[in-house]
């Protein structure tokens, strides 16, 4: 498989994929050495961060030694490295629940080192992408495990995919009841088995699918009251309380911290 390879910032960048699947996989080495400083936003996709070399912590006290995972509704986590080599695995919620062994529910909201949720073989894994410094043999360990994850775990239910796939086709505008009624299923049904497999309710995913890319507009510098009109918001008010709801941030505040250098995820994933 082709690699696309970019220098960005003093950091390589090379992206790949997992065929077939909505993974996208992004390796990245820090060869300058100027360190990581970075939020994690609310982001309708789950990150897998792969340590192959250099030094993680979350909230600068908690070391991390494979890897972290970030659930769906994180809300401004803070993660700094040094040194970093890492591989970022960016997959919907539905992939996921087959890669994390079901447990995405339980890390909504969450980020925790990634061998609290894959245990020994997360380390193995680890070390089999730092004994080669070639990123397609990286890429293609990663692939393999994910793959033999994909095939042998359950998936969720058919309904919840398909109320997934039509919330963030429609930008999170999709009305609950009327994909509950697409599914046959009760609204209560919905919201009950969604929440149990996907971590957040219905309308929070909504939410979050809808608020992603208001954030990445925002940090271009697009104005608060063109990005509320464009991703569905009644105006700006209603942006600014999901955005501060959501991930702690004001427009203004938001737009700053990326201005000053901090590394959002959200924005570079």
């Amino acid at each position: 498989m082709a690699l696309v390879a970019e220098q960005a910032g003093g950091w390589e960048v090379v992206q790949s994929a997992l065929p077939g699947h909505d993974v996208e996989l992004l390796g990245y080495h820090d060869r300058a050495g100027t360190g990581l400083d970075m939020r994690i936003l609310p982001s309708p996709r789950l990150t897998i961060v792969l340590m192959i070399d250099g030094e993680l912590r979350l909230d600068q006290q908690r070391p991390v030694t494979a890897g972290i995972a970030s659930g769906l509704g994180v809300s401004s986590v803070r993660v700094l490295g040094q040194d970093v080599a890492c591989v970022d695995i960016h997959l919907s919620p539905v992939t996921a629940h087959a890669v994390l062994d079901g447990a995405v529910a339980e890390l909504a909201g969450t980020v925790v080192s990634f061998e609290d949720v894959w245990g020994a073989e997360a380390h193995r894994l680890r070390a089999a992408l730092a004994s080669t410094d070639r990123w397609e043999e990286r890429f293609s360990h990663l692939r393999a495990a994910l793959a033999e994850k994909l095939r042998t775990n359950r998936s969720v239910d058919p309904e919840i995919a398909f109320v997934w796939r039509e919330l963030v086709a429609s930008g999170g505008q999709r009305r609950i009841g009327d994909l509950a009624a697409q599914t046959g299923w009760s609204r209560k049904r919905l919201w009950s088995r969604f929440t149990a497999q996907i971590g957040v309710t219905p309308k929070r995913a909504a939410m979050i699918v809808r608020l992603s890319p208001a954030i990445q507009a925002i940090v271009d510098g697009t104005a608060a009251t063109e990005v509320a009109a464009v991703h569905g918001y009644a105006d700006q008010s209603h942006l600014t309380r999901d955005l501060k709801e959501l991930a702690g941030y004001t427009p203004g505040s938001l737009y700053r911290d990326w201005q000053e250098g901090t590394f959002v995820q959200d924005a570079i994933g």
